[in-house]
């Protein structure tokens, strides 16, 4: 099965990703996200109860315990893959099927007023490229450099109508061509959510 992905050294930054599997030899390309709203986005309250959310034993969040959490992609041989996602607004499955073919994307077609979609990646690069190099703020996540990209308007949220994007890139210590990608997008929610979620994140790299 072949797999449609992202150039290699691109970012992934500004658009939301799309993986299209096919089972002939062509590699199709959509931009076709799973599913679609089926409620309004569940109101998200800082001072009720919150949870902490664990990945993969790797990548730990906080948030309200209503939340939803989405499916994950794994695509052999793709540069990027879905860990998972979590949200206040209805998820779907973020790959569709057809006769011949395999589309991954986002697993909502467009965020609803107040809603959040926070997406975890693990991504890779081929070389050369350099974390440090990379466009962001520097900082630390659980010992770790990181950097973070805070844009207005789709930013990495591209085609899903938010109002804000917040992304955090975190470098693997032992393989500097391999990074966390935790993207948050937004429409219409408070900071204080954004922030409360994001100083959550905790990163414990498996050997």
């Amino acid at each position: 099965m072949a797999l449609a992905s992202r150039p290699e050294g691109s970012s992934s930054r500004g658009r939301r990703r799309v993986a299209t599997f096919t089972f002939v030899c062509t590699l199709l390309f959509g931009m076709t996200a799973a599913g679609s709203t089926t409620r309004p986005p569940l109101p998200i309250n800082l001072h009720g109860p919150w949870t902490t959310r664990t990945i993969d034993n790797e990548i730990s969040l906080s948030m309200p315990t209503n939340w939803e959490a989405g499916d994950s992609w794994v695509s052999p041989g793709s540069l990027g893959t879905l860990m998972g996602s979590f949200s206040n607004q209805t998820l779907s499955p973020p790959c569709t099927t057809t006769w011949n073919s395999i589309t991954c994307g986002p697993p909502l077609n467009s965020l609803e007023p107040g809603a959040v979609l926070v997406e975890v990646f693990h991504d890779s690069f081929f070389q050369p490229w350099n974390f440090s190099d990379q466009p962001g703020t520097s900082l630390l996540v659980s010992g770790l450099p990181a950097k973070l990209v805070a844009t207005t308007g789709n930013g990495a949220c591209g085609g899903l109508q938010g109002d804000r994007s917040l992304t955090e890139l975190i470098a693997y210590p032992d393989a500097i061509d391999n990074y966390i990608d935790v993207a948050v997008c937004s429409r219409g929610v408070a900071d204080a959510v954004i922030a409360r979620v994001m100083n959550s994140l905790q990163v414990t790299p498996l050997a």
